[in-house]
């Protein structure tokens, strides 16, 4: 009887030892320092967008008709393009006096002065480039002409051109003589940091010509592209020129991210 007592108290030692302890909660993983935020990437930045550049011939606004004690037959309305080359178009006739003159003055109010014209094409370009831009992840906006720079940014800016005979380029004359069946556009960028560069320089000698814009000369002091465009450009044309503007200036980006950086 004792010996078994021992053996029952010997087997109850053993499996106290051999039990194994409780295990203890692994500790918590501690919390990650909170990361720097990651800088704003490079089609964040704005890019301002200027006015291009183009002339058109001033003119005195023409004299109101007289009004007619007759209607016409048929009568052709005149406009002429934003580059300058004319457009005609039939217009119905009418059989009363008071609506040939109603017609008379819709189609002399439908008839754009060069300035009005010049006005709309630049209007036209600025808008398409900045609604590419914006598509791209820049933050774009205009600058009239006049308004002051910005300190810092990027800017886009541009002259409408022409070829002449003698393959110059000459600033585009809106309401001036046509000469070829394209319109050329020159587009350049600058850093605002840095001292403003010409996109071009008129010609020295000038080549005075009433019919045309100045001769100039491109610089090679900042990026700049020549695109072609038709005379009156469509609004598909337009968008397209602006398309590529937008993804030619995320390639320099890329390229230049130092020398862009604000």
């Amino acid at each position: 009887m004792l010996f078994r007592l021992c053996i029952a108290f010997a087997l109850m030692a053993f499996s106290s030892v051999a039990s194994p302890a409780p295990q203890q909660a692994a500790p918590e993983p501690s919390p990650l320092p909170p990361q720097p935020a990651a800088a704003a990437p490079a089609g964040a930045m704005t890019v301002y967008v200027s006015d291009f550049d183009l002339d058109f011939v001033r003119r005195k606004p023409s004299p109101k008709p007289a009004p007619r004690t007759s209607p016409p037959s048929k009568t052709r309305s005149t406009s002429r393009s934003p580059s300058g080359v004319p457009r005609t178009g039939p217009s119905a006739s009418t059989s009363e006096s008071s609506e040939s003159e109603s017609s008379e003055s819709s189609d002399a109010s439908a008839e754009e002065t060069p300035a009005e014209q010049a006005t709309a094409l630049v209007n036209a370009v600025s808008d398409n480039i900045i609604r590419a831009l914006t598509e791209a992840g820049y933050d774009a906006r205009r600058l009239s002409a006049g308004a002051a720079l910005p300190p810092q940014g990027v800017r886009l800016r541009g002259v409408f051109a022409e070829a002449d005979e003698q393959n110059r380029a000459r600033r585009l004359l809106v309401g001036g003589e046509p000469v070829g069946p394209n319109i050329i556009l020159y587009v350049g960028v600058n850093n605002l940091k840095n001292p403003e560069q010409p996109l071009y320089e008129l010609a020295d000698p000038p080549a005075p010509d009433p019919g045309h814009g100045p001769v100039i000369t491109v610089t090679s002091y900042a990026p700049a592209e020549r695109f072609e465009l038709s005379r009156d450009p469509s609004g598909d044309e337009l968008k397209k020129v602006a398309s590529k503007i937008a993804a030619d200036l995320a390639a320099l980006v890329a390229a230049n991210r130092l020398s862009l950086a604000q």
